[in-house]
């Protein structure tokens, strides 16, 4: 199963053999909450189904004296991923038992070869190692709730309700949402479908398998990940990234507004970690944090060569402890200590500057895109003299959402960018009619911290001559990611396409130049009084 988001930003954070790429039956009629204890076969049973796994490998020698016949083919597939062991005493049928929380948490970990590492010390009923292991992945993919804060409850009997909610979570499903699949058709005999050399890389993992001296150090699915991340980075595209099942769950989170950490849009720059922006009041932003900040240590460690994805483990951390970061800032090299914490972006915020409205966007996230035409409609009906629309330090976002801003100030059908492909050249227009009349002065602030969705908005609005762009020169991302979702939890953002701006303009590397250059000089921000000044 695979779920795609449009994407344009510089925010950062799929296994060799995809997984069936559709299910059809929600999980809601797959299972049934209503069981007071869920069976081991049941449990099984539903995993597969639930979470569409192959069951193609149906004949095999169980270690079961009897069991149902109709099952073999999910007990085949469930004892070629060792995920039966859990349920094997001797030669007895031990499937018709209720299955514990802890024991549905071991099965899922086997079945989707899940390895997360977090502290789960404080839970006193978690001991052997197959029960940490589980626990952890509970924890780090919000699988499961504990029963108590120093209790997991892992020997507690799984209810059907519990079941349900477990493998919604793990599937990466909504008990009040439902998910948009779609189906991609991968071709398997064609240069397209396979990597040029695929037949090398199945060579050295089989003699690796067959002939390693510790073969029992080999972590496959660990292998699997860096092969894919060694893929992905051959791009040298700073905004093509694969995320594991973690920090795809982090990067989600952040597009609903919702992340912790120091609070600091990032990107990879040639290897290098460079800061974006800093989210307005994040504790970046308290730490004097800038955008082209690069981030050469966290606590001492290296950070260069690593990837978003490894680099973001060391410099996020627990709600309360610090990080020192070494910083490069125009050739000098200075440390900042950040307190950690957890970050809830106020995506819309609207004051008044007597009657001109200021308002300032985070990111283009779904608050954004769900919320802001509601907000100037407000605006509107308290005739305002003029608006101001701070995009200063907004890292980008969603490509509906700059859609969605622009419609504000233009007629519907206004062009906002060209997108062009590897195939096609098309065009993102308004879908609604304005809510801000044209009598109404429109000023827009960028600076370098301005990305993406940010120079979308800017540019389209100064092609349509809508506004007056005032600051510095934006960031000057012109190209476009797709964020692709894997039912396992990783995700691939990918570049797909870069943008134009209506009269063709390229940004990309570029950035939007102001019709007024203003800089923001050290506790005064001339480029607000400059934006104030135009609308009075």
């Amino acid at each position: 199963m695979f779920t795609r988001t449009r994407l344009l930003s510089c925010i950062a954070a799929c296994s060799l053999l995809i997984p069936s790429l559709l299910s059809a039956r929600s999980i809601g009629d797959i299972v049934n909450p209503s069981t007071p204890t869920v069976s081991r076969a049941d449990f099984l049973s539903w995993s597969f189904e639930s979470l569409s796994l192959d069951k193609s490998d149906s004949d095999c020698t169980l270690p079961f004296a009897r069991y149902p016949r109709g099952l073999k083919a999910t007990l085949c597939a469930a004892q070629s991923q060792s995920a039966l062991s859990f349920f094997v005493s001797g030669k007895q049928y031990t499937l018709g038992k209720a299955i514990t929380r802890g024991e549905a948490l071991e099965v899922l970990t086997a079945l989707l070869n899940a390895q997360e590492n977090v502290d789960v010390s404080a839970f006193k009923d978690v001991r052997t190692d197959l029960e940490k292991h589980a626990v952890m992945n509970a924890v780090a993919f919000k699988w499961m709730t504990p029963a108590r804060s120093n209790l997991f409850g892992i020997a507690h009997p799984l209810t059907g309700a519990e079941a349900l909610t477990l493998l919604q979570a793990a599937s990466g499903g909504s008990k009040t949402e439902s998910t948009p699949v779609i189906t991609i058709n991968l071709s398997s005999g064609s240069n397209q479908g396979s990597l040029p050399r695929q037949d090398l890389l199945d060579a050295v993992w089989q003699l690796i398998n067959r002939d390693y001296l510790r073969r029992d150090k080999i972590d496959g699915t660990e292998s699997s990940y860096k092969a894919i991340e060694a893929l992905v980075n051959s791009l040298n595209d700073p905004y093509t990234n694969f995320f594991r099942p973690a920090s795809a769950s982090d990067f989600q989170s952040q597009i609903k507004g919702e992340l912790s950490g120091i609070g600091a849009n990032i990107e990879d720059v040639s290897g290098v970690i460079t800061v974006v922006s800093p989210l307005p009041g994040s504790p970046a932003e308290k730490a004097g944090l800038q955008a082209k900040d690069q981030i050469i240590e966290a606590n001492g460690t290296a950070l260069t060569g690593l990837g978003i994805d490894r680099a973001v483990t060391f410099i996020r951390g627990e709600i309360g402890s610090s990080v020192t970061l070494k910083i490069r800032r125009n050739n000098v090299e200075i440390s900042v200590t950040i307190v950690r914490n957890l970050i809830s972006i106020p995506e819309i915020q609207v004051k008044w500057q007597g009657d001109i409205a200021v308002v300032q966007l985070a990111q283009f996230g779904e608050t954004t895109e769900k919320q802001i035409r509601s907000v100037f409609s407000t605006i509107a009906k308290q005739n305002p003299h003029g608006i101001i629309l701070d995009l200063r330090n907004n890292g980008g976002g969603l490509l509906t959402a700059a859609d969605t801003v622009v419609s504000n100030f233009m007629p519907k059908g206004t062009v906002v960018a060209k997108v062009q492909s590897k195939t096609e050249t098309t065009q993102e227009t308004t879908q609604d009619e304005p809510t801000i009349g044209d009598n109404i002065k429109l000023v827009v602030l960028v600076n370098k911290g301005s990305a993406s969705a940010s120079e979308i908005v800017a540019g389209a609005l100064q092609d349509h001559k809508r506004a007056t762009i005032v600051g510095t020169q934006s960031f000057g991302k012109g190209t476009v990611q797709e964020v692709i979702g894997f039912r396992s939890g990783e995700a691939l953002k990918i570049t797909i396409a870069e943008w134009l701006t209506p009269l063709g303009r390229k940004l990309d590397g570029l950035g939007v130049k102001p019709d007024i250059i203003a800089e923001k000089t050290g506790d005064r921000d001339d480029q607000m009084q400059r934006a104030l000044e135009i609308l009075r």
